[in-house]
């Protein structure tokens, strides 16, 4: 089984001053979506990603990383996790680490499993 870092998911209440923090650290939008006061994107730097997200004020930030994997069968197995279909067209496993944080896996793009 192979589960690598896809991309690190990061919530924020500061959009422009979370763009220019990372920006600052050589990351720029590969994509945008969304409208205030719900922006998203993905930004880029070399092969490393971070997917920021605008939540509303009453909304604690959250942090979370992707992982991906070819083969997600092999992940729930070895989880004891369940693979669910995601509202953006992926699929996906959510796993608590033994702290409590979130690790999510989902299908490596272009994979189906």
């Amino acid at each position: 089984m192979e589960a690598t870092l896809d991309h690190l998911y990061r919530e924020t209440h500061h959009w422009d001053s979370s763009v220019a923090f990372w920006a600052n650290l050589g990351y720029g939008f590969a994509e945008q979506w969304g409208s205030e006061p719900h922006r998203a994107g993905r930004l880029t730097n070399g092969t490393t990603s971070i997917v920021l997200a605008e939540v509303p004020e009453d909304t604690q930030p959250d942090s979370v990383a992707f992982l991906s994997s070819g083969n997600l069968e092999d992940v729930a197995e070895a989880t004891n996790g369940n693979i669910v279909e995601t509202h953006w067209g992926t699929r996906m496993i959510s796993l608590k680490d033994p702290e409590g944080r979130t690790v999510n896996v989902e299908a490596r793009s272009g994979e189906d499993s």
